[in-house]
């Protein structure tokens, strides 16, 4: 019996050595290095405290769980799709192949070890993908934190460490031992493409880490730098006060007699209810987009003015995803305990002929204090354009708590503005 056999060498079986992975596999390789490379150096160049830490940070939790999803794509990946076979069986093989599990840990463990953290931190930040995803903190104690700090931390060191040997395997069988490993993890089978994404990922590293630490890092050391040379008994000058807070503001201006019953005004139009104060010597400013009031005022006789504003608390905005998250929780407004603050006027005098002071006391988290505010009417008759500010003492009312409020200052700056239209009870009968 005769047995036949080709030569055609279109028909011979691939040496494991020329074998490409799939290219999904070499697209979440090179992704995830890349990935990794910007992470790390993320880390290393970022501050970890302060204002100046917040925006990086939210990128650093982003980049750390869209860098745990494409692990476990990657790894799924590899069930349904074998890799190659290994071009070497012996101890360098072994060598090999525990560098690659060892990565494949470090992708899983790096980004769950932040997780952890972040939600056992003791300030609640909510994580908001890239601003637009949010992502849950784990249900897990907060004894955790700490320890998994600390493996955080040393797997960067380990990554790199693993990267290095990776690197230099690849280099040795490629140039050394005239395999064409390289070609099996490039795009289009090209070494180039593959050398060229190396120095990509390189690249990459020292240039976030450059760019990182310069916009982020040496502001924050500077400001703590000067801090602490800043003389022990420099005592802050206080800003003039506004006449919302002045000791001794003009007297009022004498008004005749009232003829008739106050008009009632309605907030119609525009409306604006910003405010502004001090992060570590960046300003941070927000608004409230839902608001209203009652207002009974007869601007030549305000001596008998009623007003009431309500603000709902949820909807502050710093127009942050993550921050705006933050004003709800219990270190700043508390919203789902404490759903509105409410302003209530007890005394409205007139300081010259559109300018107003009115005292009252502000409500905010079940804690009422005094509150002074001035305004200015323009227009006349029954349509006015209202504009006014006061300065509110955070503190008072227990807003921006422990670390958060840390780098706040206590002063928040309130403006607003809104279009008024009058009416007079009984006029039209």
């Amino acid at each position: 019996m005769a047995t036949s056999f080709s030569l055609d060498p279109s028909r011979a079986p691939l040496h494991p050595r020329q074998v490409r992975y799939s290219t999904v596999a070499i697209w979440l390789h090179w992704l995830l290095a890349l990935a990794m490379a910007f992470q790390i150096a993320l880390g290393f160049a970022m501050p970890h405290h302060g204002p100046h830490s917040f925006a990086p940070m939210q990128l650093h939790k982003s980049v750390g769980i869209t860098i745990l999803l494409l692990t476990l794509l990657r790894l799924a990946w590899r069930l349904v799709r074998r890799p190659p076979e290994p071009v070497e069986r012996s101890l360098a093989g072994l060598l090999a192949k525990l560098v690659h599990w060892a990565f494949y840990a470090v992708l899983l463990v790096g980004p769950l070890t932040g997780w952890i953290i972040v939600s056992t931190a003791r300030l609640k930040v909510p994580t908001v993908l890239f601003g637009v995803v949010p992502w849950p903190h784990l249900p897990v104690p907060d004894a955790w934190g700490e320890p998994m700090e600390g493996v955080h931390e040393a797997l960067a060191w380990v990554a790199i460490v693993l990267f290095v040997l990776h690197v230099l395997g690849a280099l040795r069988h490629q140039f050394l031992l005239r395999d064409p490993v390289i070609g099996r993890m490039a795009p289009g089978g090209s070494v180039a493409a593959a050398i060229g994404l190396l120095v990509a990922v390189v690249a990459l590293y020292f240039g976030v880490g450059t760019y990182v630490s310069q916009k982020y890092l040496l502001p924050a050391m500077q400001e703590r730098e000067a801090k602490r040379n800043a003389p022990a008994t420099a005592e802050p000058v206080p800003a003039a006060p506004a006449p919302a807070e002045a000791d001794n503001p003009p007297a009022p201006l004498p008004s005749a007699e009232a003829s008739g019953p106050a008009p009632v005004w309605n907030i119609a139009g525009k409306k604006r209810l910003a405010f502004t104060l001090d992060n570590g010597g960046t300003p941070v400013s927000g608004s409230f987009r839902d608001w209203n009031g009652s207002i009974t005022m007869d601007p030549d006789h305000p001596e008998s003015a009623a007003i009431a504003i309500t603000i709902k608390l949820a909807s502050a905005s710093v127009g942050d995803p993550t921050q705006d998250a933050m004003l709800q929780g219990a270190e700043f407004f508390a919203a789902s305990a404490n759903p509105s603050a409410t302003w209530r006027s007890t005394k409205v005098t007139r300081t010259d002929a559109e300018h107003y002071r009115a005292s009252g006391t502000l409500s905010i988290k079940g804690k009422s204090r005094l509150q002074a505010i001035a305004f200015t009417l323009s227009g006349e008759g029954l349509r006015r354009h209202v504009t006014g500010r006061a300065s509110i003492d955070r503190n008072a009312f227990g807003i921006g708590t422990g670390e958060a409020g840390e780098s706040l200052g206590k002063l928040v700056s309130l403006t607003f503005a809104f279009d008024a239209a009058g009416e007079v009870p009984g006029a039209g009968r």
